[in-house]
C-alpha cells in the first residue's frame, strides 16, 4: 500500500486535512502520517491518525539547535509541548543559520520571527525517514512550504490543498513547479493561479474539506427548527459574528481601524431596529463577553452555545469584514455583505472571488442590507463531503 504524509499546522489548516486522511484509510487507498505542527497535534490526536512530530526526528547533532530553540520557548510564556516547541524552533533557526549565516540569521528572527523561517533541511530529513509516496501539505508559509520544496529535491509528488483565496500565498504557490497539484476552493482562486503562471491542468477546483461538515442535512433541519422557535419565520434575520481590528497590520506595518467592528455593528444595530420584521444575531468570538446592546427583541445574542452550523442555516445573512464566518455562511446558502475597510481587505476579497454578494463601504451597508435581505437565502453550495471526495480523487492520481 502506498505511503500519504500529510505536513500540516493547527487551526483550520489540520481542519482540512484530518478528513481527508481519514477518507484514504477508510476507502483502502493508502496508509496515512501526520506531521502535525505545533496546535495541529492534539486535533490529529483526537481523530486517531497516526501523528508525528519534529521531535521525533531529533539526532544527536542537534544538541546545539535544541539549546537555542530552549532559548526561544521561554520567551514565549507558556506553551502546551515544550520539548516540541523547542525541537521545531530550534532546528528552524539552525535551517536559518545554515542558509544566511548566523548574523543575517540573528537580524532576520528579530525582525521577522518565527516568519523568517524555512526549514527546508529539516522536512527533507523527515522526508528522507518517512520515505511517503505522496506528500500533501496546505497553504502555510513556513514549514508547509519547506516540505514541498524538500519533496521536489527528493522526487516525491505533492499535492497542496488552499483553505481560501492564496492571495498571499501566491508568492509561492502560483510559481511553476510547486507541487504537482493545487485543490482550490472555486474557480476564482483556479483563474487567479491560472493568472499566475500555474497550468490549468495543475489547478483543480475542490472545495475546502473543513466546511463539508456544514451541508449536513441535518443542519439545513436544525436551522428550521431554530427558526420556527425563536418566532423568526417570515422575518429578515442577519448575523454578525464580532470581530477584532488591529491599529497595525501584524505583517506588513499598515495603519488599521480598531474601531470599525464597533461602527459596523451600531450601524446593524440601528437598521435592525428601523425594520420591524428584521432580527440581529449576534455572535462573540470564543471567550469574549458580548458587545453593550439594546435590549429589544429583535437583537439576540447568538453566542458560543449555538451551534454554529445549524445558526448558518438559519439566518438570511451574514454581514462580515473579514471573518471566515462569512464564507462559512455563504456556503450553507446565507446572503454575504460584506463591509470594506479592515486591515485585511486584500487577504479576503469576498466579491471578487464570488463569495459576497456585495463589498460595500459602511456608508453603503443599509443600501445592501435593503437589497440583500429582500433576495431571500440562496442556495447552499456544495453537498456533504464533496470537497473530501474531491481531494481524495486528485490524490488517487498518485496512488
Amino acid at each position: 500500500m502506498k505511503k500519504v504524509l500529510f505536513v500540516c499546522y493547527g487551526s483550520g489548516h489540520v481542519r482540512m486535512v484530518v478528513p481527508v486522511a481519514k477518507a484514504l484509510v477508510a476507502q483502502g487507498l493508502a496508509s496515512v502520517q501526520v506531521l502535525g505542527l505545533t496546535t495541529a497535534a492534539p486535533v490529529v490526536r483526537a481523530a486517531g491518525l497516526p501523528l508525528l512530530q519534529i521531535k521525533d526526528f531529533i539526532e544527536a547533532s542537534d544538541a546545539a539547535a535544541l539549546a537555542r530553540g530552549r532559548e526561544l520557548v521561554a520567551g514565549m510564556g507558556q506553551v502546551d509541548d515544550p520539548v516540541e516547541s523547542a525541537a521545531y524552533l530550534g532546528l528552524s533557526y539552525a535551517d536559518l543559520s545554515a542558509e544566511a549565516g548566523e548574523e543575517e540569521a540573528a537580524r532576520r528572527h528579530a525582525q521577522l520571527g518565527r516568519q523568517a523561517f524555512l526549514p527546508v533541511r529539516t522536512l527533507r530529513r523527515v522526508l528522507e525517514r518517512v520515505k511517503p509516496d505522496l506528500l500533501v501539505v496546505t497553504n502555510s508559509p513556513r514549514a508547509e512550504r519547506a516540505a514541498v520544496l524538500a519533496a521536489r529535491g527528493l522526487g516525491i509528488p505533492a499535492v497542496c490543498i488552499v483553505d481560501l483565496f492564496a492571495v498571499d500565498e501566491v508568492r509561492w504557490i502560483g510559481a511553476r513547479g510547486y507541487a504537482q497539484r493545487i485543490c482550490v476552493l472555486n474557480e476564482g482562486v483556479r483563474d487567479f493561479l491560472v493568472a499566475a503562471g500555474r497550468q490549468p491542468r495543475e489547478i483543480v477546483v475542490t472545495g475546502n474539506p473543513a466546511f463539508d461538515a456544514l451541508r449536513d442535512p441535518a443542519n439545513a433541519t436544525l436551522g428550521a427548527q431554530i427558526r420556527r422557535s425563536q418566532g423568526w419565520e417570515g422575518r429578515r434575520v442577519l448575523l454578525w459574528p464580532n470581530q477584532a481590528e488591529p491599529a497595525i497590520h501584524p505583517f506588513d506595518g499598515s495603519p488599521g481601524d480598531p474601531d470599525l467592528p464597533a461602527r459596523v455593528l451600531q450601524a446593524l444595530v440601528d437598521w435592525t431596529l428601523a425594520h420591524p420584521d428584521a432580527v440581529l444575531c449576534v455572535r462573540p468570538r470564543a471567550g469574549e463577553a458580548p458587545p453593550p446592546l439594546p435590549s429589544a427583541n429583535q437583537v439576540v445574542v447568538t453566542g458560543q452555545d449555538w451551534a454554529l452550523p445549524p445558526l448558518l442555516h438559519t439566518v438570511d445573512a451574514v454581514v462580515t469584514l473579514t471573518s471566515t464566518v462569512g464564507l462559512e455562511g455563504h456556503l450553507c446558502g446565507a446572503r454575504l455583505v460584506q463591509v470594506l475597510g479592515s486591515v485585511f481587505d486584500a487577504a479576503m476579497p469576498l466579491a471578487r472571488f464570488g463569495v459576497a454578494d456585495a463589498a460595500v463601504p459602511l456608508a453603503g451597508l443599509g443600501d445592501a442590507l435593503d437589497r440583500w435581505t429582500a433576495a431571500g437565502r440562496g442556495a447552499t453550495t456544495g453537498a456533504p463531503g464533496e470537497a473530501t471526495d474531491r481531494v481524495v480523487r486528485v490524490l488517487a492520481e498518485f496512488l
